[in-house]
């Protein structure tokens, strides 16, 4: 029986014979380098649950990778490391090209930043407009310093076709079955615009007054100033309308007034005199003239204009840029019945912003010169000026089409006294009451009743319509024409009965029409266009198909690094189990965790000896 004092023994160990002692020997020691690995896995699974040690971050993401091994405790080696940074670095390029794919294809963002962000340098110049900073029209930006006053080399160019009279004696005696009418011309003028009164205001818009100028150009001209054309008495035949709607008294005065002068209904002038002016003895009269002494159709063009601009500058949305917000000073015209045809929220003729042009919507411009909006649809994509690409919009063909056809006028006609066939409006409100109805040339689109009078009038489309070539990123014309006819009402009051009695009463007579297009343009301006074009497209396809091939080749590379670190797993996971076979086909089948102690194993070599061999691990 054992003492208190005496220590504790171990327990006995089994006898084995000499073959088993050597056998087993083998056994335990092949066990011990097997499951030495397993002792390292187990040990990181223990400090991972709650032991002292806890993993590093990298330590972390190479184990959720899969790019560590089974001999866990070893630190990662370069290749791992180099193999994480590479799939950091391609998933953010994937992420970068991704949202570069979204911004460049769906939406607007490049049109919009090139329309605002100065795009260099040089001489990047188009139209009236300076395309060096911003398209927008901030104070004392460059752009609105071009805008304000223009280089002279781009000037614009007028046409004016002054029609003749040459039989109208004849018709009028009874010798002549039709009235002819000779479109003569064009007399050419180069026409400089600059603004003057300019105010930029708080709210993001620009007022202003146009001041023109005009240079005659004989060299692109078909006639002279100074020839001399017969054509309608104007001041006589709106001083017969005034002189109608006067008092009695006033009126038979002034009926007497004017007669003492003997003017005839159709007056010989000079081509400069009927454009530019001339001194008359009617339009002396105060009640008719306002205190002036000349008349010319075309004299209120040249210096300030009497009307004030006030347009948007797109500094707080380039969609609203070059929109119409005041016409002398008034955020809507009076001269029509009812809202629509009263607003004047359309384009300037000079410049559109990009954004409505996008979706090749119909686009309005505001004409003072008829004191309404007109609208402008997209026609095609054309080229012009040597592959140069445009967007070609056209005025349609019922914009003054009679209620009855296009619904849409309806309110032109009802605050007026007279509502015309199709082809004119009446527009003497806009015009102080003076009996002008404006028309596209030679009366296109209009009712051939309006000329049905007339030998000479030969409207067509490719002569008379008018369209705008307009670039499509900048939103300037840089081609095209506008076109448009002054006529003048004869109203047969007593004033002019007499000279014009074979004339039916509300007889619509051309006067003039003119054409306003782009001048004649460098080889260095068109260079300048062409490489600012096609300079920004090729940025824009860059970054639209670079970003969608980095996308592309980004993602592909991540998949095959995933596919790669399956693979890699698999193979672990591969040798894992081997692993794991051999050890049970060691162990008889039981896999055998072993725990490693310092303490001796004694087994009896033959029956009856007393040696002991110890083994140590």
């Amino acid at each position: 029986m054992p003492r208190a004092s005496d220590p504790p023994t171990a327990p006995s160990a089994p006898e084995l014979d000499a073959p088993t002692v050597a056998s087993y020997t083998a056994h335990i020691r092949s066990k011990s380098n097997t499951l030495g690995s397993q002792k390292n896995g187990i040990g990181v699974a223990a400090v991972a649950f709650g032991g002292a040690e806890k993993p590093t971050v990298l330590q972390m993401i190479l184990e959720a990778l899969g790019l560590r091994n089974q001999a866990q405790n070893r630190e990662p080696t370069s290749k791992d490391i180099g193999t994480l940074i590479m799939l950091g670095v391609m998933f953010l390029l994937f992420v970068i090209s991704v949202t570069g794919f979204f911004v460049m294809w769906f939406t607007e963002y490049y049109n919009n930043t090139m329309l605002k962000v100065r795009l260099d340098a040089a001489h990047y110049t188009v139209i009236n407009i300076c395309v060096r900073q911003n398209i927008i029209l901030a104070e004392n930006s460059e752009t609105a310093n071009s805008w304000l006053n223009p280089d002279p080399k781009f000037d614009t160019l007028l046409k004016a076709h002054i029609f003749h009279y040459p039989n109208i004696e004849e018709y009028l005696d009874g010798r002549a079955d039709k009235i002819q009418v000779q479109d003569l011309g064009p007399l050419t003028y180069q026409e400089h615009t600059i603004k003057d009164e300019v105010s930029f205001n708080k709210n993001f818009t620009v007022s202003f007054r146009d001041r023109k100028s005009y240079k005659f150009l004989p060299e692109k001209s078909t006639m002279g100033e100074h020839e001399v054309v017969l054509v309608p008495n104007v001041p006589l035949i709106t001083a017969a309308g005034h002189v109608k709607r006067m008092p009695t008294l006033m009126r038979l005065a002034s009926s007497a007034y004017i007669r003492q002068f003997k003017e005839p209904l159709f007056k010989n002038l000079t081509a400069h005199e009927f454009l530019w002016g001339y001194q008359d003895k009617i339009i002396t009269l105060k009640s008719l003239g306002h205190g002036k002494r000349h008349f010319g159709l075309l004299m209120n063009r040249n210096g300030t204009s009497v009307d004030s601009v006030q347009l948007n500058t797109g500094e707080d949305d380039i969609t609203k840029f070059s929109i119409i917000t005041q016409f002398n000073g008034m955020p809507q015209l009076d001269y029509w019945d009812g809202d629509e045809c009263n607003r004047i929220d359309g384009s300037e003729p000079s410049m559109f912003s990009p954004n409505l042009l996008r979706d090749r919507e119909t686009v309005d411009v505001f004409l003072q010169v008829l004191c309404r909006k007109v609208p402008l649809h997209f026609e095609k994509e054309t080229t012009i000026y040597d592959d140069i690409d445009v967007l070609r919009y056209k005025t349609p063909m019922d914009v003054f089409a009679h209620p009855s056809k296009n619904p849409a006028n309806q309110c032109y006609c009802q605050n007026t006294d007279l509502c015309m066939p199709s082809g004119v409006i009446n527009a003497t409100k806009c015009y102080g009451d003076a009996p002008i109805f404006p028309s596209f040339p030679h009366f296109f689109t209009g009712d051939p009743e309006l000329y049905s009078i007339f030998e000479g009038i030969n409207p067509d489309a490719e002569q008379h319509q008018t369209f705008a070539d307009i670039h499509p990123r900048f939103g300037f014309p840089i081609g095209g024409a506008s076109r448009i006819q002054i006529n003048i009402m004869l109203d047969k009051t007593p004033l002019l009965r007499n000279q014009g009695a074979r004339l039916k009463n509300a007889t619509i007579l051309p006067l003039i029409w003119i054409e306003i297009t782009a001048g004649d343009f460098t080889e260095d301006v068109l260079h300048t266009l062409y490489v600012t074009t096609f300079g920004l497209d090729a940025i824009q396809l860059a970054l639209k198909y670079g970003t969608l091939l980095i996308s592309v080749t980004s993602f592909s590379l991540i998949v095959a690094g995933v596919y790669y670190l399956n693979s890699r797993r698999e193979e672990q996971q591969l040798q894992k189990s081997k692993s794991s076979a051999e050890l049970e086909a060691l162990n008889g089948g039981d896999i055998v965790l072993v725990q490693h102690m310092n303490m001796p194993v004694t087994v009896h070599v033959h029956p009856g000896s007393s040696s002991v061999i110890r083994v140590i691990e």
